[in-house]
């Protein structure tokens, strides 16, 4: 599972940094990040973590609202 997680966040700042040097979102080299190591190409990706995905977004929906809260 941890080696997972490091795949994904190295993965997508490497791809978040590239699409930033040909002047384009790095979300887009976040989201392509997620298409290439997820289930529907390489399978690079713990089950785990698939698993637990949804409780993951909710997470990071709430974050910048607590941030923001306590402003």
């Amino acid at each position: 599972m941890l080696l997972s997680v490091a795949l994904v966040l190295l993965f997508g700042m490497l791809l978040g940094y590239i699409c930033r040097k040909m002047h384009l979102p790095g979300l887009l080299g976040m989201i392509v990040t997620g298409i290439i190591l997820g289930p529907y190409a390489m399978n690079l990706i713990d089950e785990s973590i698939l698993n637990i995905s949804a409780d993951l977004r909710r997470i990071a929906l709430r974050e910048p609202l607590k941030i923001d809260s306590q402003s």
